[in-house]
């Protein structure tokens, strides 16, 4: 564009300002609103809808983004879907020229040049460019959004074509949505603390610490620990376990809502007694887990899994007798089959969303 205004009009480049205007997201939501065939369209609409632009750490450092999330959704697949058939079409590049002429002659030398008067270009505004965002239109009854297919209102945030320069200027998208629709983001979070209630009503309190890496992978640890001891009657419920874990999430409707399958390993050390023959040893474990997790809170979340593999024990029997511990025999076991049961109660944090606030 710029050598074809070269080519016409002798103005030096010192006077043309060229700016891409970004993204046309607003272009892009009505595009996908209108496409049934868009891979994943409701995760799609969902992140166009209430994902900012750009998310911003407490150092005003871009962390994360709604292009970063729709380049992970599903490995890239829908991402790449909207590059090919509707990126092409909402690329543009804006090309401001302010030309005032310092000799009235010059209107004689280039009839319908763009020309203005000096009284114009004195008394008009800076051309301004508008970002727009499509947002869910939200009813006063309900605070929430059922379905992304629910009419839109716009919200558009109005800067001036002029490169702002000040730090009153980075100006994140969460913030305009905030401010002009008074709901708040929904949350990133990157971190989950969980424990087994299965676990915990046999007193045996657990604890298991997740990180959500992207949308599809996860790394996670889980220990329990059960310590108690009635030495006078010979009883004994001793046992400590951790298990390492690393998963791949599916059917993801939104962070920390969905399938996932996973590879885990693990270890406990045990002393087992009730009164009479006693067993103390320990175990290794690996094998695959499925689970689920859905949110009933905006923090908190359940989740049901099941762990199947194989476990390896080896353990010695002891008898008491006259206060002491009379040694048996040592055993080994080895079993394949259902290793590992969860129900857990999940609480969420860590929400990147609040970044830079």
């Amino acid at each position: 564009m710029l050598d074809y205004l070269r080519g016409r009009i002798s103005v030096p480049d010192s006077l043309i300002s060229v700016r891409a205007v970004g993204v046309d997201w607003n272009g892009l939501v009505l595009s996908v609103e209108k496409d049934t065939l868009c891979p994943a369209r409701a995760e799609v609409l969902d992140i166009l809808y209430h994902t900012p632009e750009w998310i911003y750490d407490a150092r005003n450092r871009i962390v994360d983004g709604r292009k970063r999330r729709l380049m992970q959704l599903h490995g890239g697949v829908p991402y790449n879907y909207l590059r090919e058939k509707f990126f092409p079409d909402l690329r543009k590049v804006s090309i401001v020229l302010r030309y005032e002429p310092a000799v009235t002659d010059l209107q004689e030398e280039y009839p319908g040049s763009l020309a203005v008067s000096s009284d114009a270009s004195e008394t008009a505004e800076p051309e301004r460019v508008e970002s727009c965002v499509r947002l869910p239109e939200v009813s006063s009854e309900s605070p929430s959004v059922s379905t992304v297919d629910a009419g839109t209102v716009p919200l558009c945030e109005t800067s001036p074509v002029e490169s702002p320069t000040s730090s009153d200027s980075v100006v994140t998208e969460r913030n305009v949505l905030l401010e002009s629709t008074g709901r708040a983001i929904p949350p990133l979070h990157r971190m989950a603390i969980k424990t087994n209630l299965l676990y915990d009503a046999l007193l045996m309190p657990s604890l298991e610490v997740e990180y959500r890496i992207d949308d599809r992978w996860s790394v996670a640890v889980e220990g329990s620990v059960a310590w108690w001891s009635k030495n006078r009657t010979h009883k004994y419920y001793q046992i400590a376990t951790i298990v390492p874990e690393g998963r791949y999430w599916f059917g993801v409707k939104k962070p920390w809502h969905g399938h996932y399958v996973g590879v885990f390993v693990g270890g406990s050390w045990y002393d087992l007694e009730n009164g009479a023959r006693g067993y103390k040893g320990e175990f290794f474990m690996t094998g695959i887990s499925y689970g689920y997790m859905f949110p009933v809170g905006r923090s908190l979340s359940l989740e049901a899994g099941l762990g199947v593999g194989f476990l390896r024990t080896s353990y010695e029997e002891y008898l008491p007798i006259d206060g002491h511990y009379v040694y048996q025999q040592t055993s080994r076991t080895n079993w394949f089959g259902p290793v590992r049961l969860k129900l857990a109660l999940v609480w969420c944090l860590w929400n990147q969303n609040k970044a830079g606030k």
